[in-house]
């Protein structure tokens, strides 16, 4: 006869949930109680059965990641706290790189589902309206991670990114700028760089000052796109004091090129972008960014999908991790007794 979940519990003394921790090494079990455990699975020289036991329990104890450029700096430290807490919880993962193609992420939620997963952790960067029927139509516990999603069935944990791209903007003007430039994420993208442009566009409207959308570039939160739309930017703008990148690596981009073109940060030009990854310490001027933690967004996101999980809904759906201002060497105060653009004239003459 088999050796069962059960023998083990009844063996080490006690429940069935610890040994399932136990099992799923998570750190929630005390030491001295997970080494009962450990000897008595040693013992009865336990196998462990996935198929049977999500038959009998409905439960897999998986969670499906799906992201898209998780290769960037702020979103693999999504990824690292998802994990993290995935783990603490008893939870394994399984994650797709969907390069935010809604027909790739379609195809990750259809395996995912036949995985027979507790519950998904999307981190998307196109909001498709038939993604979130997709969704809805399976009856998966998911939580979005990547943006605001106004629907009052889905669950989001995000940082405020009105707020944060307004608090940036007004710092700005606050400083001076009034001929700014921004570059924007992907036009496809519906939830992070539209949040963000809305903030923007809040910030200069209360400023009084006009929004010009032939000032915003796009650009697919790279380093690479950063640097090709800072030259667009000194091409069509020349009176341009400031640029605002929707992402720090973008901003790193623009740095790279002002730099290239002899072009001084912030002398001539300031710039700051957004996430507070740990490169931008290091970049030359430092950089003056807007800091969320992207560890505690995927901490937060796995605590909303166990609760999830565990009790059907829950009251609070949409969740705001803070962020945070940091002014670094990157901006400067326009000088009141020469006009900016005498200044840019001047160094680039």
């Amino acid at each position: 006869m088999d050796v069962t979940m059960k023998d083990v519990a009844k063996l080490a003394g006690v429940s069935l949930s610890t040994v399932s921790r136990v099992l799923n090494d998570s750190s929630l079990v005390r030491e001295e109680t997970a080494r009962k455990v450990e000897k008595a699975v040693e013992k009865l020289d336990y196998q462990i059965n996935d198929s049977a036991r999500i038959l009998r329990t409905n439960t897999s104890n998986l969670i499906g990641v799906i992201g898209a450029g998780m290769e960037r700096p702020f979103l693999a430290n999504l990824l690292k706290g998802i994990e993290a807490e995935a783990r603490e919880r008893g939870f394994a993962l399984i994650y797709g790189d969907s390069d935010g193609e809604f027909e790739k992420e379609q195809n990750y939620l259809n395996i995912m589902k036949q995985k027979k997963i507790d519950g998904i952790i999307l981190i998307t960067t196109n909001y498709y309206n038939d993604l979130l029927s997709i969704v809805k139509n399976y009856n998966i516990p998911v939580v979005f991670a990547s943006g605001y999603i106004s629907d009052p069935e889905i669950s989001c944990v995000t940082v405020d990114n009105v707020a944060a791209a307004y608090d940036m903007v007004e710092f700005l003007c606050q400083s001076g700028h009034k001929n700014m430039a921004f570059i924007k994420g992907p036009d496809l993208d519906m939830l992070a760089s539209q949040e963000r442009l809305r903030g923007v566009k809040l910030a200069l409207r209360l400023s009084d000052i006009e929004y010009d959308s032939k000032r915003f570039i796009e650009g697919d939160f790279t380093f690479e796109s950063g640097y090709s739309a800072a030259k667009k930017i000194i091409n069509k703008f020349p009176d341009v004091t400031a640029i605002f990148a929707f992402n720090d690596e973008m901003a790193v981009g623009t740095i790279r090129f002002l730099k290239e073109q002899g072009i001084k940060v912030p002398e001539d030009i300031s710039v700051v972008g957004f996430d507070g990854i740990d490169l931008g310490n290091y970049t030359d001027p430092a950089l003056t960014t807007i800091k969320q933690s992207g560890y505690h967004l995927g901490l937060k996101s796995i605590e909303m999908l166990n609760q999830i999980i565990n009790e059907g809904k829950i009251e609070d759906n949409k969740v705001f991790i803070p962020h945070k201002l940091v002014v670094r060497e990157s901006t400067n105060k326009l000088n009141e007794l020469t006009t900016k653009q005498e200044v840019i004239t001047k160094n680039r003459g």
